[in-house]
């Protein structure tokens, strides 16, 4: 384990699922295409990238999804000095982004020690980070403004638990955001890929990174979960369908490039809206996010 990393999660008592996650994420270094965390250097090269994007360019995470995480965020209405849980926070990269945009403070729990060890390692925006189970969140009730959650619950073997678990830590008045891929994914980029290739096409979202399609969440399901939890003002709003996700897998660099001419920008994101708004108002997505809040 990491130097320094406190860790809540007892691995004696992971289910068969929750295992397979906790072995391709820190037990099996030559799995392949399964992020790697690397030692500080690396950590700090990820950071910096990320807060540079930020400050420049106000973005959640540095790509086209960026743009619309940062307007869903937006409807959060995050507030100076208030506290945001990330579920799942990887090396910390949204909590950093949300600290230079918003000036949140942070807390990142995650499954991965090595991604926790990173975390630690460089830790610019003075996060707190521990290593957790977000099916039981080592957490007093009612103890964070914000929970974030962004890919997680699909890996996770009992979502409503998750779920729950999020909206017991909230504060009354709080808000939550949660991100994962759609499992109706029917018209997007990566669904034309599959049908094209005779589904030799293979992704991170499809069979590796500790994913299984069959545990990808609709946006009713995911709303009914919430809901369920006693969260009000459900809302999801499917994203990345097809144009935005081809400029991020096929043109990286471009959003950067738009976003210093803000008005070739908005005419560009225009005729991009326009053209996945069919599928994605049918709830026809790669992905999707989903928004509550706690009375």
């Amino acid at each position: 384990m990491p130097l320094g990393v406190v860790d809540f999660v007892d691995s004696t008592t992971l289910d068969d699922f929750a295992r397979w996650q906790h072995d391709i994420y820190d037990e099996e270094p030559e799995t392949k295409d399964v992020p790697r965390y690397g030692g500080p250097e690396e950590a700090r090269r990820q950071a910096d990238q990320c807060l540079d994007i930020a400050r420049e360019h106000g973005l959640i995470t540095p790509s086209w999804l960026g743009v619309r995480c940062r307007e869903v965020t937006d409807m959060l209405a995050p507030l100076p000095g208030e506290s945001v849980l990330d579920v799942g926070c990887s090396v910390g990269m949204v909590l950093n982004s949300m600290n230079a945009i918003y000036g949140t403070s942070g807390v990142g729990i995650d499954f991965s020690r090595a991604a926790v060890g990173a975390a630690s390692a460089y830790n610019p925006c003075g996060n707190d980070y521990y290593v957790a189970d977000a099916l039981k969140l080592p957490i007093k009730d009612a103890a964070f403004d914000i929970v974030v959650s962004y890919g997680v619950i699909e890996h996770v073997s009992d979502p409503v638990r998750m779920v729950q678990e999020i909206a017991r830590v909230l504060k009354p008045g709080g808000r939550v955001l949660i991100y994962t891929p759609c499992r109706n994914d029917t018209w997007s980029w990566h669904w034309w890929q599959r049908v094209t290739s005779g589904e030799r096409y293979d992704l991170g979202v499809e069979k590796l990174w500790g994913h299984d399609r069959e545990r990808f969440l609709s946006p009713p399901q995911l709303a009914s979960y919430l809901e369920g939890a006693g969260l009000t003002r459900v809302d999801t709003i499917v994203v990345h369908t097809l144009y935005t996700l081809m400029f991020d897998e096929m043109l990286p660099g471009a959003v950067f490039l738009l976003l210093r001419r803000p008005r070739v920008f908005r005419a560009v994101r225009r005729m991009l809206d326009l053209a996945d708004a069919l599928p994605n108002d049918r709830g026809y997505g790669n992905e999707f996010l989903a928004v509550g809040w706690k009375l």
